[in-house]
């Protein structure tokens, strides 16, 4: 049976003392006590599922309460070792990457004596995976743009494969992770800019790739449409290929600024209008000629 052993007294060296001769010599000391008494050690050995050990490991010990307390690596042979930590009640767990991280195990420390955790990590399957990361920024300011709607595609050359959306943060920020290789564009867009679509980049995984993406603010963004059907009042069809004359409205002079015509279902449309008063007139005319 091994009994452990703990210092319950730092040990205390004395002064230098000279003997010359047959003499005697007085030596008092005052041992401190050892904070020993009131910690303990945490140790043990990260693992692979087969038993076989991780290196290098980061182990973290954190208070019931969740807080970090002390981290310490495992070494080549995955043994660990957090010593003077006081007695009382822990969560423990591991990190490396290429490894998930464990669910944090609780541990008690007691006096003097070690405790012994050995902490399992399970391979991460998205390991061999690459990313895309980037920043979304106004292009006439350098500035980044907030709720950007970043898309991601992945392209063979012919055939393009929507991937996913996320959205710009306050930083202009967007990532996509666990990516296998391949060949990727992202396409921005927000209301108030020019839609934008980068070129072609390729991730050969697991590598993590920066693409930034650059929008235009667009030049009509404060502009508005007027439109509507054109109907027959007699019977309330609807009338195609009706022109349709766009007025502006100075001083109560008017203006045309523009014709149309309407579509098959009777619609028409003005876009790219500017703040103003307008009017729209409607007929429909036939070459009797």
């Amino acid at each position: 049976m091994v009994i452990p052993i703990s210092d319950l007294f730092k040990l205390q060296p004395s002064a230098p003392v000279t003997l010359d001769g047959h003499e005697e010599e007085s030596v008092n000391l005052e041992l401190q006590a050892s904070s020993s008494t009131s910690v303990g050690v945490v140790q043990g050995t990260t693992l692979l599922p087969n038993g076989n050990p991780v290196p290098f490991a980061t182990v973290q010990v954190y208070t019931s309460q969740g807080v970090p307390y002390a981290h310490v690596n495992s070494n080549p042979q995955g043994i660990y070792i957090i010593p003077n930590v006081p007695v009382g009640s822990y969560l423990i767990t591991a990190s490396e990457p290429g490894y998930l991280t464990p669910v944090r195990i609780p541990l008690t420390v007691t006096q003097g004596r070690p405790t012994q955790v050995s902490i399992t990590l399970q391979p991460d399957p998205a390991a061999t995976t690459g990313a895309m990361f980037g920043i979304v920024r106004n292009i006439t300011n350098n500035e980044p743009v907030n709720n950007a709607l970043v898309s991601l595609f992945r392209t063979d050359g012919t055939t393009v494969t929507p991937i996913g959306t996320v959205t710009s943060n306050a930083s202009g920020q967007y990532l996509f992770a666990e990516l296998p290789s391949g060949t990727y564009f992202v396409q921005a867009v927000l209301p108030g800019y020019l839609s934008n679509q980068s070129a072609p980049v390729t991730i050969q995984s697991p590598e993590y790739v920066p693409l930034d993406i650059n929008l235009t603010a667009d030049p009509n963004a404060n502009t508005g449409t007027v439109s509507g059907i054109v109907t027959d009042q007699a019977n309330g069809v609807a009338i195609p290929n009706a022109l349709v004359a766009l007025y502006t409205l100075t001083a109560g002079v008017e203006q045309i600024i523009q014709i149309t015509r309407t579509n098959q279902g009777g619609l028409y449309l003005f876009g790219d209008l500017p703040p103003g008063i307008y009017r729209v007139k409607a007929t429909v005319q036939v070459n009797t000629g």
